[in-house]
């Protein structure tokens, strides 16, 4: 392969941070210069001060920002924040500061979206050197992979409970059961409630309980657990497990679920079951990891919507 004349420079950290920095700046168009390893406004002399010196830094604005905005609802698993940040988006004006406004009463969220905007913003700028080696004959470089757990481990803490927290951990269940009943109709919510009811007693704090708190001490998420029967030695019940809707989608569930196996793990505990109708569905792919196996589940046929009583009579 026949290299061009270009200046060749590595992308170091420090060169990637400088790039990345001018891609936001909207007040000029930018250059890399690779001979003094920064970037610097084009003013068009540049072209002559030396061949393959100056690279053009890529493109970013107002249309990449946006696009990258409705990626991030998109994929929002909550459902709190997600409609708010649409509704900013769909306003028609004032959408970057009415998103970054709504994104700091969501410290999580707003950690996480700089997460991904960096992250894009990363991948263009590898993309872009990447068409230089092509030219030079090198090998593709890429970004190393990013740790998604940063942010539950910066932002959040876990504990086990004490007395002051079996409350706050009562409102959270109930929370989660209202936001069932919304879902179901109502005679079918009243079913499904009475099984949950009967998977777990009222808190005694007796339980294992594992609580998730926000930076700001506020209960986030908490997950429920005993021994059953009560005097067992080998078996415990995972009676419940859940996060608040504007928590949703950093990972704490799947935290919590990870500590409470480990948890009995550690106290020689052979089975952990989980029988309560009232779980996320998000949550089956956590379960199938850890190595949850179906010994039955709750199934709902709907007899309005299809076949007749009397049509499986007729068999």
């Amino acid at each position: 392969m026949v290299k061009s004349n270009n200046m060749e420079f590595e992308l170091t950290p420090e060169i990637l941070d400088e790039i990345t920095f001018a891609m936001e700046d909207q007040s000029s168009t930018f250059v890399f210069d690779a001979e003094e390893s920064r970037c610097r406004p084009a003013d068009g002399s540049e072209e002559f001060a030396g061949e393959g010196r100056y690279y053009p830094v890529p493109a970013w604005d107002s249309v990449h920002g946006f696009r990258l905005m409705e990626r991030f609802v998109s994929r929002l698993r909550n459902p709190v924040a997600r409609e708010e940040l649409r509704g900013a988006l769909s306003s028609g004006h004032g959408v970057f500061r009415s998103f970054k406004n709504i994104l700091k009463t969501y410290p999580e969220l707003e950690r996480k979206w700089h997460r991904m905007k960096d992250e894009e913003m990363r991948r263009i700028v590898y993309d872009w050197y990447n068409t230089y080696r092509d030219a030079w004959g090198y090998e593709r470089v890429g970004p190393e992979p990013e740790d998604t757990a940063e942010i539950v481990e910066t932002d959040f803490s876990f504990r086990e409970y004490d007395e002051e927290d079996l409350a706050p951990v009562e409102e959270l269940m109930d929370a989660l059961r209202n936001e069932q009943a919304e879902s179901l109709p109502a005679d079918l919510f009243e079913a499904v409630l009475e099984l949950d009811y009967a998977a777990q007693d009222p808190l005694s704090g007796d339980e294992t309980i594992l609580v998730a708190e926000s930076a700001d001490g506020e209960l986030s998420g908490a997950a429920v657990s005993r021994t059953l029967p009560e005097d067992s030695l080998l078996c415990a019940q995972l009676c419940f497990i859940g996060v608040y809707p504007e928590f949703r989608g950093l990972g704490l569930g799947k935290e919590l679920l990870d500590r409470t196996v480990e948890a009995w793990r550690r106290r020689g505990c052979r089975w952990l079951l989980l029988n309560t109708p009232i779980v996320p569905p998000e949550f089956a792919q956590s379960l199938i990891r850890l190595g949850f196996a179906n010994r039955g589940h709750l199934s709902v046929l709907d007899l309005a919507a299809g076949a007749t009583i009397e049509q499986f009579r007729d068999l």
